[in-house]
């Protein structure tokens, strides 16, 4: 039974020396030996110090010793340190007597090392669950089914006062009885329901009224029965004030577009779905429901002559090269006609990689206000409301073992299942890339130096979505005060966040609006004299914001003299309700700026019957001056088109003349008024050329277009007649929108005598080219001929070289041809275009031609010549046939060797011609190309390379000369290559 006991036991002899008892091991069992790892025959004869240690021996021995002096059963719990690891005992130690004295000791350990482990883990959690509830921000209280409080975290005792403890506390003891019965109502609710309810109440509290979002849970024993009531109470009072601010905020942005006459619109760019506003319809004289909401509906409605220019400053914005999408156009009504709007607008989202995603933006009727400087209100509101309440988890890391343990919501709240394991660096990746940093730095300031801290940052769950949170952290700290984890909460306050961005959103729309449009909104209380005025209204005035004193008189002091009795006889119209109030009026600001404003409002009348004037403010200083500005702009223009030489007139379509200037006058022999308010019929002297020029005036009425004479005959009032080119457009007539011509004419007279001239001299040329390629060039084939007969029969060797000179000359002369005939066609050349050429054809022909017939020159052909073809015309065979009979002719060897190498590379050909004449030096290298300039020994010309380098131009390329190695010349030219 010893042996096979499943508890540890153990026997330990006692003997005493010196009146101290001494401890030995004796024997011990199986289980003794597999919990300890430590054998009979290792622990026999030894003590406990010599088994466990100084320490733990030591405290082994106190309780045997205990034992002895006791003389009775003793029973403790211990912790030893065994070889097998660490256990937790519950001891039980009985003396063995032999004449009245303790000669033994029996004990028998039973191993209690898992009930303590789950002790241990059971204050922990007890320690975590505690640490949540108090620092929790939320209120959460438990009562039970009779109404007493049994628990309350220490934000619902602040709420409260509280600071007895207040278990057994009822509702009847916090709140007045009206709220308390409907506490008492809610929980049977819970009770007898069987689940959590989520209720909104307004809760006395000593600090004043606490408005909060309240969740009641049932509490379940463990069979399942309710035993009581848990409550989680989140204060939202800031958050309804929130609400009704935005409420207000929109009523007024509301009326402020209604008032402005505004039409908005709401472009979401990833759909091109458009949501226009009333106004925006009515604008062009629809209704709401005949416009379909996508970009379509705009877009078909733009004049297609300014739609271009629309869409450059539209795409300008979205690419960030302009602030703000402001474009002025025409679009077409309802009844087919034209009206200018301004639009004016801005990207106000876009995603991470800075594409657009949504704009807003506003249309201003300035069909009436054309080319005028003024900007109206533009704003839209679109405020979306939600409500929820926040979700709380927890979450605690051990530095020690460096593991982290999430509560259930906070898996919940990064979307990843419970069942999953999350380590500590896993966790900190789920921040977003722009909060990562902030967080590992707060981590490891915590984890260093004990800073707690508490940061609103976002993450990206596990399904791409990203979500704001609140995330708290504390140091834990162990018994010595070192820091060995972390616990903290989190909590999901993405909905908050998402209505402060609304809030920032809607303010965005309305600063863009009035900045943008120089308009200010405004609100007067009828009965206690109040006057609110925007930001935008002050600036307006001069005024910094915040400095208006805020009441009529005030107001009233900006308002010209003259301008204010007109203004407040306005106002008394639509404080009686008669009319809104829509005027036009002096300011003197106060930087002492004059300037006109329009102002429109309408009285606002609440069912607590207060009444205000709400209305806006737009500055017109420019339509008060367009006037002025418009007249003195006729004058001088009128003055630059009477300085212009060329003919410039207007005519309607009777063919009165509407605009003449002096030089249209004085080919009639008239003044412009003499012109003006006369047909031509009147004063043309010739009446074919008058009936001639109202022909063309009707084609440019019918066409709608606009037409061309390139040459139109007049005969002047002096009988002389003068060639024109005419240019005739479509013209509107600015005061009464009729139908006009607005014609410019120059004479070119002199330009047809002068391209007569030049026209002859071509013909000359090309019967002069004739003359040296055919007459000249065959006379030479001739003397070469009969040279080269009459060479075989001469006598000595003097006369035949004789004759060998006269045939070089004969060749040389008509290569000179040759090139006689390359300058005349470049010179006859006018306006061609390059055109692909193939390089291996060309280049190969004139490689050949020079190997058949420069008896004393080699070339050589580095490589195939590659098959490419080149940008240039049918002249492209002249350059290389100059560069090649150039490197034989100039070449003071007996053999001329030329070598010819090719390479491609992107977008150009190289084609080099090597030679191993005398080279040229680097002073002349510069002139070589130069017209007429020769080579320092050479008897020719000088044209062919001037010609080369004239060609190589022509195509876009380069050419150069450098020196061969070892002696020579190397000529470079660079061809661009045909796509």
């Amino acid at each position: 039974m010893f042996r096979e006991a499943d508890d540890a036991i153990f026997l330990v002899d006692v003997a005493r020396t010196d009146g101290e008892c001494e401890f030995t091991f004796k024997q011990n069992n199986t289980a003794y030996q597999q919990q300890t790892g430590l054998t009979e025959d290792a622990m026999f004869g030894q003590t406990p110090k010599e088994v466990l240690g100084d320490e733990q021996g030591a405290a082994v021995e106190a309780n045997y010793r205990r034992c002895v002096e006791q003389g009775t059963t003793i029973e403790y719990e211990e912790r030893l340190d065994f070889p097998a690891g660490t256990t937790d005992w519950q001891t039980k130690l009985t003396p063995v007597t032999e004449d009245g004295t303790v000669t033994q000791i029996v004990g028998v350990a039973r191993d209690i090392t898992e009930q303590k482990e789950r002790e241990r883990e059971h204050r922990r959690t007890y320690r975590r669950f505690q640490t949540v509830l108090e620092t929790m921000s939320a209120a959460v209280f438990l009562k039970d089914t009779d109404g007493r409080y049994l628990l309350m975290n220490q934000a619902c005792r602040d709420v409260f006062d509280i600071d007895a403890d207040p278990v057994g506390m009822t509702d009847e003891d916090l709140f007045p009885e009206p709220v308390a019965a409907q506490a008492r109502a809610d929980d049977r609710r819970v009770i007898e329901g069987g689940e959590q309810i989520e209720i909104e109440e307004t809760v006395p509290t000593p600090a004043g009224e606490s408005v909060r979002l309240t969740r009641k849970s049932p509490v379940h024993d463990e069979e399942g029965s309710i035993r009581g009531v848990c409550g989680v109470s989140t204060d939202i009072t800031e958050q309804k004030t929130r609400e009704r601010t935005l409420q207000q905020i929109k009523d007024r942005l509301e009326l402020a577009v209604e008032g402005a006459q505004l039409g908005v619109w709401d472009w979401d760019m990833t759909t091109d779905e458009v949501e226009f506003n009333d106004q925006w319809a009515a604008m062009l004289g629809h209704s709401l429901d005949d416009i379909e909401a996508h970009l379509d509906a705009w877009e078909r409605r733009v004049h297609p002559d300014d739609l271009a220019a629309v869409e450059d400053a539209l795409s300008a914005h979205m690419d960030g090269v302009t602030e703000y999408y402001d474009a002025d156009h025409r679009m077409r009504t309802a009844s087919g006609e034209w009206k200018w709007i301004r639009d004016i607008g801005k990207v106000v989202e876009r995603n991470e990689d800075g594409e657009p995603l949504r704009a807003v933006g506003i249309h201003l009727d300035i069909d009436d206000q054309k080319r005028r400087e003024t900007e109206l209100e533009r704003t839209r509101t679109l405020i979306e409301r939600t409500q929820e309440s926040a979700s709380i988890g927890w979450w605690e890391v051990d530095l020690v073992d460096e593991s982290l343990t999430w509560s259930d919501e906070v898996f919940r709240i990064h979307e990843v299942p419970t069942t999953e394991s999350v380590d500590l660096e896993e966790a900190l990746d789920f921040y977003h890339p722009d909060d990562r940093n902030t967080i590992e730095r707060a981590f490891t300031r915590l984890a260093a130096e004990g800073e707690s801290y508490d940061l609103e940052l976002r993450i990206l769950t596990t399904s791409g979505g990203t979500r704001w949170v609140r995330t708290v952290g504390d140091p834990q700290c162990d018994e010595d005060g070192e820091i060995v984890g972390v616990l903290g909460l989190f909590q999901d306050i993405t909905d908050r966040k998402e209505r402060e961005q609304a809030l920032e959103e809607t303010e965005q729309r309305l600063t863009i609006a009035l900045d943008g449009t120089r308009t200010g909104v405004w609100e007067w209380d009828l009965a206690t004299d109040e006057v609110v005025w925007t930001e935008s209204m002050e600036r307006l005035f001069g005024l910094e914001p915040g400095t208006f004193e805020g009441t009529y008189e005030a107001f009233a002091g900006y308002v010209h003299p003259d301008d204010l009795p007109a203004l407040e006889r306005a106002i008394e119209r639509a404080k009686a309700g008669d009319e809104p109030l829509k005027t036009e009026y002096r300011i003197r600001t106060a930087d002492g700026e004059q300037l006109w404003g329009e102002v429109r409002a309408e009285l606002v009348e609440s069912e607590d019957g207060s009444r205000r004037l709400v209305g806006v403010l737009s500055e017109i200083t420019s339509r008060k001056e367009y006037e002025l500005a418009l007249e003195a702009t006729r004058e001088e223009l009128r003055k630059i088109i009477d300085l212009v030489p060329d003919l410039i007139f207007v005519k309607d379509r009777e063919g009165e003349y509407l605009l003449a200037n002096e030089a249209t006058a004085s080919a009639y022999g008239r003044t412009p008024d003499g012109v003006e308010g006369k047909t031509e019929r009147e004063i043309i002297p010739d009446a074919g050329d008058s009936e001639a020029f109202r022909q063309d005036d009707l084609a440019v009425f019918e066409s709608g277009g606009p037409k061309t004479i390139d040459e139109e005959p007049l005969t002047t009032a002096d009988g002389e007649t003068r060639i024109f080119q005419t240019t005739k457009i479509p013209y509107k007539v600015a005061e009464t929108d009729e139908d006009a011509v607005l014609g410019y004419a120059r004479d070119i007279t002199d330009l047809k005598e002068y391209e007569r001239t030049v026209e002859e001299q071509r013909d000359n040329l090309k019967l002069l080219n004739q003359v040296v390629r055919h007459d000249i060039k065959n006379q030479l084939m001739v003397v070469e001929s009969y040279t080269e007969l009459l060479e075989g029969s001469l006598p000595d060797d003097r006369s035949r070289t004789y004759a060998q000179t006269v045939i070089e000359a004969a060749k040389e002369a008509a290569d000179i041809t040759e090139t006689a005939r390359d300058v005349t066609d470049v010179l006859l050349q006018v306006g061609s275009d390059r055109t692909p050429v193939g390089l291996r054809a060309e280049l190969s022909a004139q490689i050949e031609q020079v190997r058949s017939e420069k008896d004393r020159a080699t070339v050589s052909v580095d490589g195939p010549i590659p098959d490419v073809t080149v940008l240039a015309d049918d002249l492209l065979e002249a350059v290389f046939r100059n560069l090649l009979t150039n490197a034989v002719v100039h070449n003071d060897k007996e053999v001329a060797e030329i070598a010819v190498s090719t390479a491609v590379s992107d977008g150009s050909v190289r084609v080099s011609i090597a030679d191993n004449g005398p080279g040229i030096p680097d002073d002349h290298k510069e002139q070589i190309f130069q017209e007429g300039e020769k080579g320092l020994e050479s008897g020719g010309t000088g044209i062919g390379l001037y010609l080369v380098e004239t060609l190589v131009d022509k195509y876009g390329g380069d050419v150069r000369v450098g020196d061969n190695d070892p002696r020579g010349s190397v000529f470079t030219l660079e061809l661009p290559l045909a796509e």
